[in-house]
Formats: structure tokens, C-alpha cells, sequence
């Protein structure tokens, strides 16, 4: 929400230099008009900077989101993380084992206390969709729980198209 804040700012101070830019006199007016508010006003203009440095300074040192997201399991050593990487690799690896899977892209969600896996994905033609997506829907779950522990509460299936298998000829 702070940065789309700051991106606005950010537009209308661009929008208000190019006014300026343009001899367009109201800006300039205005901005003139501050200046010499600010320097008539010292009090006011101390806890406008103070605010403005409270917000850059929260800005600059808030936590950020980490895009190396990982998940967390249990082992008798401890804790174990795996990446979404990783779990992304077991997804496909596990659905495009299945005959009539061609390709496979997922997306996850930690929820509660499981794991949320959203497939688009690719049949061949002729593949019946929803004896298909049930079989995909369980190896997946049951793969990523076998070789992650990590519970799985949903799987959900998005069949983007179907297409024909290509062979691929060996010469």
C-alpha cells in the first residue's frame, strides 16, 4: 500500500515538473507560494520534515517480502525449509509421470495447517479430463506429503488445452 503511495507521488511530482516545464504558471505559483510558507512558518516546517523523515526512514528499514519463499516441515533433527523451487520440481516431476500430462506449471499457498497446489496444466487429446485431473490431483498430493512431509490440504487442477503428444523420433 506504501509503495503505491509513493508511486503516485511520485507521478504527480512528474506531472507537476512537466507543467512548470511547459510555463504552465499556476505550479509555479503554488510551488513558489509554499516556499515561502514553509520559511514563515519554522515550527510547522520542522514536524513536516519530521514526518516526511519518519516515512522515508520506514520506508528504507521495513522488512521486506523475501522471494525466495520456502516451507516448513518437521524432522526428528528439527526443522527442515524447502523452497518453492524444489516443491515446484516434485509437482511437475510427479504430474508429468502421469500418461497424458503433458506440461505442468503450479502455484502454492501455505493456508492454515496445509498446503494449497494450483496446477494449469497441459493433456493430450483425447485424455479424459476429469478421471485425468483426479489421478493428478492424488499422485501430486501424495508425492509432495511422501517426499516433503508437508500436508497437502488441496489440489486444484486448471486444464489449459489439449493438445497432440509429439513423437519424438530417434534416428
Amino acid at each position: 500500500m506504501l509503495a503505491y503511495a509513493l508511486g503516485l507521488t511520485l507521478i504527480l511530482a512528474a506531472l507537476w515538473i512537466l507543467a512548470i516545464a511547459i510555463g504552465w504558471e499556476l505550479p509555479y505559483v503554488l510551488l513558489a507560494q509554499g516556499l515561502e510558507w514553509l520559511k514563515a512558518n519554522p515550527w510547522e516546517s520542522i514536524v513536516i520534515v519530521a514526518v516526511l523523515l519518519l516515512l522515508g526512514l520506514l520506508l528504507f528499514l521495513r522488512p521486506r517480502e523475501r522471494s525466495d519463499r520456502s516451507f516448513q516441515t518437521s524432522s526428528k533433527g528439527g526443522d527442515v525449509r524447502i523452497s518453492q523451487d524444489a516443491l515446484r520440481e516434485i509437482i511437475a516431476r510427479s504430474a508429468t509421470s502421469l500418461p497424458g500430462v503433458l506440461q505442468v506449471q503450479s502455484n502454492l499457498k501455505e493456508q492454515g495447517n496445509g498446503l494449497i497446489i494450483r496446477i494449469s496444466c497441459q493433456f493430450e487429446q483425447g485424455e479424459r479430463i476429469p478421471q485425468t485431473s483426479e489421478e493428478l490431483q492424488a499422485k501430486v498430493k501424495a508425492d509432495v506429503e511422501l517426499y516433503t512431509g508437508i500436508m497437502v490440504t488441496e489440489v486444484k487442477v486448471l486444464v489449459l488445452r489439449l493438445e497432440k503428444a509429439q513423437v519424438t523420433r530417434v534416428r
